[in-house]
């Protein structure tokens, strides 16, 4: 068994999340972070591009911009070249 997940891990795990659009809550139970880590997370992804925030209904919703999208395919040929 691995022990804790990576910042990249975790990052990788939000965007997915993401792709779609989703909300705060969907994304700390799918990332299985709290809601304290996912505003830092969310946050950092925001300020460098790889997340938007749009507004739908009144309501925040979280999406994967194109940047974000790339390193997802990024990170996981990293991946496979590691493993």
């Amino acid at each position: 068994m691995r022990d804790k997940r990576s910042r990249h891990e975790i990052i990788v795990e939000i965007l997915e999340v993401a792709v779609g659009g989703a909300n705060v809550t969907k994304i700390v139970y799918s990332a299985n972070i709290n809601f304290k880590m996912a505003q830092d997370y969310l946050s950092y992804l925001i300020k460098y591009g790889f997340i938007e925030i749009l507004a739908k209904n009144g309501k925040k919703v979280y999406r994967t911009t194109d940047k974000g999208k790339t390193f997802i395919r990024k990170y996981k040929e990293l991946e496979d070249l590691h493993y």
